[in-house]
C-alpha cells in the first residue's frame, strides 16, 4: 500500500504547527465542545482507516526527532526538535495490527530493529487510553526502573500527559501523581464522604528485576512489557498475565511485548520464545516471510531496519526499502574493518534485515550462526526432525539389540528446557548401522561422542545426558562424517541412561568417548563387563597445546578450558567443510546434514558459561574423529580379551 497526501492523516497537528493552538472555536461554546468530541472520536475510533491509536500519536503527541533544516546557502542540515511524529507507513501498519489484535482478542509480540520510536509510540497509547478510555488501568512492566524513567517509556508518558493538559479540553485532575503512577480524577464530599469521580484512569510502571510475579492480579485495559529482551522471567510474566486479562472466551484488554536486536544475554530467549510461538502464548501471528527456510511457519510482528529509515521515506511517509537495505549494506561492510570482532554482529543484530539477524546472540561465538539459523529455520518449517525416527532399544531373545520405533518416551527437542518439560528422552535413529556380510557392524566405522550429567545435580533437572553417533569418513558406505543416531535425556535413574548408552554402542560397534569429569560411567562399565566399550584417553592430549598437567585418566577424556576452546575451533571447521555443491552453484556444508533441532539451537546460542551438554558431546566427537583418523575401519568385531572378569574388579 502506497499513501499519498499523509498531511490528512494530521489535521490537529498542522493546526497547531501553524497557529500555536488547537481550534479556532471560542471555549466553552457549542462548537468548541463539539470539536473536540470529534477529536476524541477519531482517537478512539480511527480516522481514515488509520487507527485511533495512530491518530492521537500523530496529533497530540510531540516527541524529540530529525527534521531537515534548509541553510542560507540552500543545502539541507538535520537536526533535532520537538516537533509531531511524521506519518510513516509502517506506523500505520503496526498500530492497524494492535487494533487487530484487540479484534481476535489476541495480544502482540514485536521484535525490532533499534531507535523505531516505540518507546513513544507505546507512551502515546499509554496517554490515549488515560484521556479517552474511563476507569482504564494501564501498565509497563520493565525488567529494571531504568528503562522505565529518566529516558525511559513512563517520562514520555508524563510529557505526553502534561503537554495534552496544557493545550486540549482533555484536561484532567490527579488523584494520584507519582514519579512510577498517575491516576486521573478528582475528590468530592457527598454526605461527609470523599467520593472519587472523573475518568479514574491510570497509567502504572512496575518494575520487575526477579520477580515476574509481580504481574499477578494486575489486569489492564493495555499492558506493555517495555524492553522485553531484557529480563530473564519475561515468559513466566507473560503466563502470569495472561488470565488477568480473560474473561471466559473473551480478552478484556491487551498485551504487547516488543524487544529490540542486539540485546545481550541468555534473558532474550524469552523474547525468542514469544516471536517464534506466537499462538502459544496467544499473540497475533503472522507469516515469517523473512527467514531464510521459514516458508510455511509464523511468527510474531517483526519490524525491519529498511522499515521506516530516516533517509529513506519519501514526502508522504512510504518507506524507500531497496535504498534503505544498500545503504545498511554499505554499512555493515564497514563494520568488517573493526578490531573488535563482536562489531559486526552487533551492527547487524541492532539493524536487522529478519528476525533471524535480529536474535542474533552477540557473543564471541565462532560458529556461523546465521547459516546455523538457516537450517534450524528450514527444520521447524518442513518438519524434518522427523528425518530421524525415535524409539528404543531392547535386547531380545537371542540377546541381540533391537530399536523399537515409538514408544511412551520422546525426544527432547526444546533448547533451553523449562522446569516441567518432560526430559526422559529416547533414542533417535537418523540412519540404521551399516552391516557387513554375516550381519555384523565394522569395526572404527561408528563412534560415540558423550557429556554425561552428575547424579547428586538431579533434584535441579537442569542438566541432560548428551549422546551423538557420528558415522567416520570412509570408503565402504556414504554418505559418511554425518550424525547418525542421538539419545538425549534424563531419565528416573542413571543407571537407565547408561543402559541405553551402552546399547547404543553395541549396536553401531562403537567405542564411547566422553568427559570423564561427572557422572558414573566407568563405574557402571565395571559393574557389567563393559570396559570394552570405553575410549581410553585419546593420544593427541598429550600434545603439548592440549595436555593436562593435573588430570589423567584411563578413559575419556577431562575437559579443560584450553581444550573446550580447541574444540571450538575443531567443531567450527567441521560445521563449514563443504559436501557438495547444486547444479546452481549452492554449497551444501556439513552443518546442512544435522537434523537435530536441539542441537542446533545449542550451536546457535554457545557461550563459555552456558550448559550446552550437545555441543560438548559434539565437540568430544570432535577429538574422538581426530583421534580415529589414521586409523582403518575394518570388518572385524570389538576385541574384548581385554575385559576379563579379573579386570572388571581390579581396574
Amino acid at each position: 500500500m502506497k499513501f499519498v497526501d499523509s498531511e490528512q492523516y494530521s489535521p490537529a497537528a498542522n493546526h497547531y504547527i501553524k497557529k500555536g493552538y488547537y481550534t479556532d472555536t471560542l471555549p466553552g461554546t457549542k462548537e468548541y465542545f463539539d470539536h473536540w468530541d470529534q477529536e476524541a472520536h477519531r482517537c478512539l475510533y480511527g480516522y481514515l482507516g488509520m487507527s485511533g491509536y495512530h491518530y492521537f500519536y500523530l496529533n497530540y503527541c510531540p516527541i524529540d526527532r530529525a527534521v531537515d533544516e534548509i541553510l542560507p546557502d540552500g543545502t539541507v542540515q538535520a537536526r533535532r526538535d520537538r516537533t509531531f511524529p511524521a506519518f510513516y507507513d509502517g506506523d500505520f501498519k503496526y498500530y492497524n495490527c494492535i487494533d487487530q489484535a484487540r479484534k481476535e482478542n489476541k495480544h502482540m509480540v514485536v521484535l525490532k530493529a533499534r531507535r523505531k520510536g516505540f518507546s513513544y509510540k507505546a507512551a502515546a497509547m499509554l496517554a490515549r487510553n488515560y484521556f479517552h478510555v474511563r476507569n482504564s488501568k494501564n501498565y509497563v512492566f520493565a525488567a529494571s526502573k531504568e528503562y522505565l524513567i529518566g529516558d525511559g517509556l513512563l517520562s514520555k508518558a508524563w510529557e505526553f500527559l502534561s503537554f495534552i493538559d496544557d493545550n486540549t479540553a482533555w484536561t484532567q485532575p490527579r488523584l494520584r501523581d507519582r514519579e512510577m503512577s498517575k491516576m486521573s480524577g478528582y475528590k468530592k464530599n457527598v454526605n461527609g464522604a470523599d467520593v472519587e469521580l472523573g475518568m479514574k484512569s491510570q497509567i502504572m510502571g512496575v518494575s520487575l528485576k526477579d520477580s515476574p510475579d509481580k504481574v499477578r492480579g494486575k489486569a489492564g485495559e493495555l499492558i506493555f512489557f517495555e524492553e522485553a529482551g531484557s529480563f530473564g522471567g519475561l515468559l513466566k510474566a507473560w503466563e502470569v498475565a495472561m488470565p488477568t486479562m480473560r474473561q471466559g472466551s473473551k480478552t478484556l484488554g491487551t498485551m504487547v511485548a516488543f524487544g529490540t536486536g542486539g540485546t545481550e544475554g541468555s534473558d532474550f530467549d524469552g523474547m525468542e520464545e514469544l516471536f517464534y510461538h506466537p499462538n502459544s502464548y496467544d499473540c497475533l501471528s503472522f507469516e515469517n516471510v523473512w527467514d531464510s527456510g521459514s516458508m510455511g511457519t509464523t511468527c510474531g510482528y517483526f519490524v525491519p531496519i529498511q522499515e521506516n529509515l530516516d533517509g529513506f521515506i519519501d514526502k508522504n511517509g512510504n518507506s524507500i526499502e531497496a535504498e534503505a537495505k544498500i545503504f545498511i549494506e554499505e554499512q555493515r561492510e564497514k563494520k568488517k574493518g573493526a578490531n573488535d570482532p563482536k562489531a559486526l554482529d552487533q551492527y547487524v543484530a541492532e539493524h536487522p534485515f529478519s528476525p533471524q539477524e535480529a536474535t542474533l546472540q552477540v557473543t564471541a561465538n565462532l560458529f556461523d550462526i546465521n547459516s546455523l539459523k538457516e537450517q534450524y529455520n528450514k527444520i521447524r518449517a518442513h518438519g524434518l526432525e522427523s528425518e530421524g525416527t525415535y524409539g528404543e532399544l531392547y535386547y531380545d531373545k537371542d540377546s541381540k539389540i533391537v530399536f523399537r520405533p515409538g514408544g511412551n518416551s520422546f525426544p527432547v527437542y526444546k533448547f533451553p528446557h523449562r522446569k516441567g518439560d518432560k526430559t526422559e528422552g529416547a533414542i533417535v535413529i537418523y540412519e540404521h548401522p551399516y552391516k557387513i556380510e554375516g550381519g555384523e557392524v565394522p569395526h572404527n566405522l561408528y563412534i560415540v561422542c558423550h557429556d554425561p550429567y552428575a547424579q547428586e545435580k538431579s533434584t535441579t533437572n537442569e542438566s541432560l545426558g548428551a549422546a551423538y553417533v557420528i558415522k567416520r569418513v570412509n570408503n565402504l558406505t556414504k554418505p559418511d562424517d554425518i550424525i547418525v543416531a542421538s539419545y538425549v535425556g534424563r531419565p528416573n535413574t542413571q543407571d537407565e541412561y547408561n543402559k541405553n548408552l551402552f546399547m547404543l554402542a553395541e549396536l553401531y560397534n562403537a567405542k564411547i568417548g566422553f568427559e570423564n569429569d561427572r557422572g558414573e560411567l566407568i563405574a557402571y562399565a565395571k559393574r557389567f563387563r563393559k570396559l570394552y566399550k570405553l575410549q581410553e584417553e585419546f593420544e593427541m592430549l598429550d600434545k603439548r597445546e592440549l595436555r593436562s598437567k593435573n588430570v589423567r585418566r584411563q578413559y575419556g577424556m577431562h575437559m579443560t578450558e584450553q581444550r573446550k576452546r580447541q574444540g571450538e575451533l575443531y567443531i567450527r571447521d567441521w560445521l563449514l567443510t563443504p559436501r557438495s555443491v547444486s547444479e546452481d552453484g549452492v554449497v551444501k556444508l556439513n552443518l546442512h546434514t544435522i537434523y537435530d533441532p536441539a542441537l542446533l539451537l545449542e550451536l546457535i546460542k554457545f557461550n563459555q558459561k552456558g550448559n550446552f551438554d550437545r555441543v560438548m558431546a559434539f565437540m568430544i566427537g570432535m577429538y574422538h574423529t581426530r583421534e580415529l583418523y589414521n586409523r582403518e575401519v575394518v570388518e572385524i568385531l570389538d576385541d574384548r580379551s581385554g575385559d576379563t572378569w579379573f579386570d572388571s574388579i581390579y581396574k
